[in-house]
């Protein structure tokens, strides 16, 4: 199933979808959902591709992976007209070439065409496009998107508590929108300041950057009160990237500053290597000394908000205990999703 098309040949810098005076585009929730599983499918196939072809290319921003892919099969691509169920490998990717087992010639071709396939589908036939207007119209109030109204309604509750979350500056990471709930006027007290990033800006309010590749805060005033991140994580292709994120997590975080981490559920309810005693006792409390103090689970997602107890993180801890995959249960129909710090 290739990316789903539209019917006008439009993309996203056609179409403002941030309140800049043009009419959005619409999306069944139901297509919503399909162009963006199919993009986060096509993407963690490049990656182990990637990896099986010894490809070192450590940034993330799309348009330069493209262009990097495209060079490289420029150069490296010899048979174009292989017979290959492109579908069917990609499905099989993991189960048919093994990272630990020698690549052949042959196989390589075959993997230089699944590479092409996958460039053509999100460069060529605007797959790109269709999956950011598919994830901000996954935002919209009207379809439960905007998990940052669960994050303020927390915020109004700890103040209420008597404890002080006020004039915080704010990093968003993977904004899509900046009109979402935490950019309300009626919360300028608690929040006076936010930077929005994404890999792929659709607004000029929203920088275009790789949190993973962010220059580290130098001194305490460089770092943010409170950090959102929201459906990120998970779609990291590497379960040591997402490692490498909670850490990063921890070093942009003031001392008693705050960390919003929104998950598909399925994440820890469903996952072979990962449950919720793992992620938050074992990775957030004892490993990166974070203390959860609002947790809630909706029929498919998980919102938890942590507060930063100091500034140091037990990193030898993290790899010995968690440097490596490790199964928890095993059944039929689970996913692989992990994070691990080797």
């Amino acid at each position: 199933m290739a990316l789903l098309k539209s019917k006008k040949n439009t993309t996203i810098t056609g179409k403002s979808l941030n309140k800049l005076g043009t009419k959005p585009v619409n999306i069944k929730p139901k297509t919503t959902k399909k162009i963006i599983n199919r993009y986060h499918f096509l993407i963690k196939c490049r990656a182990y591709i990637f990896q099986l072809l010894n490809l070192k290319f450590t940034k993330t921003d799309d348009e330069e992976i493209n262009n990097f892919v495209k060079t490289y099969l420029k150069e490296n691509m010899r048979n174009v007209n292989l017979e290959v169920k492109s579908e069917e490998e990609l499905l099989n990717l993991r189960k048919n070439y093994q990272k630990n087992k020698k690549i052949s010639s042959n196989d390589i071709d075959r993997l230089n065409f699944l590479l092409n396939f996958i460039t053509e589908e999100i460069v060529d036939n605007g797959g790109l496009q269709k999956y950011q207007i598919a994830s901000i119209m996954g935002q919209n109030s009207d379809r439960g998107g905007d998990s940052s109204k669960k994050l303020m309604s927390w915020i109004l509750e700890l103040n209420d508590s008597g404890k002080s979350f006020k004039d915080m500056s704010a990093l968003e990471i993977g904004c899509l929108r900046v009109d979402n709930v935490i950019s309300q006027h009626k919360y300028k007290k608690f929040i006076k300041s936010i930077e929005r990033i994404d890999l792929n800006s659709n607004h000029p309010d929203i920088k275009k950057e790789d949190f993973l590749m962010k220059t580290l805060p130098e001194s305490n005033e460089q770092k943010y009160d409170l950090i959102s991140c929201s459906l990120v994580v998970n779609f990291v292709p590497d379960e040591n990237k997402r490692g490498e994120m909670m850490i990063r997590l921890k070093k942009f975080c003031k001392n008693q500053g705050l960390v919003f981490l929104v998950l598909p559920l399925p994440c820890v309810t469903n996952s072979r290597f990962t449950d919720d005693e793992l992620l938050v006792t074992k990775i957030m409390e004892q490993g990166l000394n974070f203390k959860l103090i609002k947790e809630h689970k909706s029929n498919k997602i998980v919102y938890y908000l942590f507060q930063n107890n100091n500034s140091v993180y037990n990193e030898k801890y993290l790899k010995k205990n968690h440097g490596s995959k490790r199964i928890i249960k095993n059944k039929p129909g689970m996913n692989n999703f992990c994070i691990t710090f080797g």
